[in-house]
């Protein structure tokens, strides 16, 4: 890979960019962290001669604060997501977050079993690990108590909460129709509105349909909407990224998140190509992200192109391919964007 003359990350105007040195080892950083530094040399390098400004960081015009939490400053934050079937097994995963040196935590909420939603809802039913089977104020009921218990362990920190609900359509755990998801939704929302809190924000599945009913909804109750998009299959066409990521600003979403499947380096390429002339068209943070092992470089250099947000493990499973442990994500940041 040839890397005379490209300079990697320029995290701000005005600083100067992490260049490779010849002899790296002389450094005293380990090899493998170069290579990080050099693949996105030689990414930034082919975009650029493509004509993609490639921005080097995350800034943008409308950037959101979530506590201590900003996406879309010059750094991206790092997030560890739960994955606890229960209220007391996510908020041990956010302790971990925290002791991790996380940014925030994303409570998964479409992972929580059906038990659960009984003493939520204060009714007794028989135990089930499908929340499909429960009503859709039920199955609010049990994420709000998983938002409770995970506030609680969070209080003091700083830290964020951003509660998602992946459906199964999209690679999560919530296997309802559309219509069931947005009425469960919107309750949530509503409650979390009376527990100012317990969560700073609400991820909202662009496809699920009423993505800007939503954001109105969440604005009302003090939330941000996360709108997202996310592919487990393939990497859509180019144009076809972009056009969902306006979307989700268009429909008045605070930030627009985009996950998919790539098929080799190829995809991760198009991917963050998609990401940098997102950052430079919208206004909201973009977090852009390429699952599983052909992806790695986006959640450890995503910023570079222009990606708000990176997923990260602490101690618990990934919630998703790719994930690497936030100690390591924090050290490609350091010399992404130092």
């Amino acid at each position: 890979m040839n890397t005379d003359g490209i300079r990697a990350a320029k995290p701000a105007a005005g600083t100067d960019s992490t260049e490779v040195p010849e002899d790296s080892s002389s450094a005293g950083v380990p090899a493998d962290r170069w290579a990080v530094l050099r693949e996105v040399q030689d990414l930034r390098a082919r975009l650029e001669e493509s004509g993609i400004a490639v921005p080097g960081s995350p800034a943008c015009a409308r950037p959101v604060t979530w506590r201590r939490a900003t996406l879309g400053g010059p750094v991206p934050m790092v997030a560890v997501a739960t994955t606890g079937a229960d209220a007391a097994a996510c908020a041990e995963h956010a302790r971990a977050a925290r002791r991790a040196g996380a940014d925030l935590v994303e409570l998964r909420a479409d992972l929580l079993t059906a038990p659960e939603a009984a003493a939520a809802t204060g009714r007794a039913r028989a135990a089930t690990t499908m929340p499909a089977r429960w009503a859709p104020q039920e199955l609010a009921g049990l994420w709000l108590a998983a938002a409770r218990a995970v506030g609680a362990e969070l209080r003091g920190s700083g830290m964020p909460v951003l509660l998602t609900v992946r459906t199964a359509a999209e690679g999560g755990g919530l296997d309802v129709d559309d219509v069931t998801y947005r009425a469960a939704l919107a309750d949530a929302i509503e409650r979390l509105g009376r527990e100012r809190g317990a969560a700073a924000a609400v991820d909202v599945e662009l496809a699920r349909g009423d993505l800007p009913r939503l954001v109105r909804l969440a604005r009302r109750a003090g939330l941000d909407v996360v709108a997202s998009s996310h592919d487990f299959a393939a990497t859509p066409d180019d144009v076809e990224m972009l056009r969902r990521l306006h979307a989700m600003q268009d429909a008045g979403a605070a930030v627009a998140k985009l996950a998919v499947t790539p098929a080799d380096l190829a995809d991760v390429g198009r991917l963050v190509g998609v990401a940098a002339r997102a950052r430079g068209e919208l206004d909201i943070p973009v977090v852009a992200i390429a699952m599983g092992e052909a992806g790695v470089l986006t959640r450890l250099a995503g910023g570079v192109f222009g990606s708000a947000l990176t997923f990260a493990t602490a101690g618990s499973a990934a919630s998703a391919p790719g994930q690497l442990p936030v100690a390591r994500v924090r050290e490609a940041l350091a010399l992404l964007h130092s």
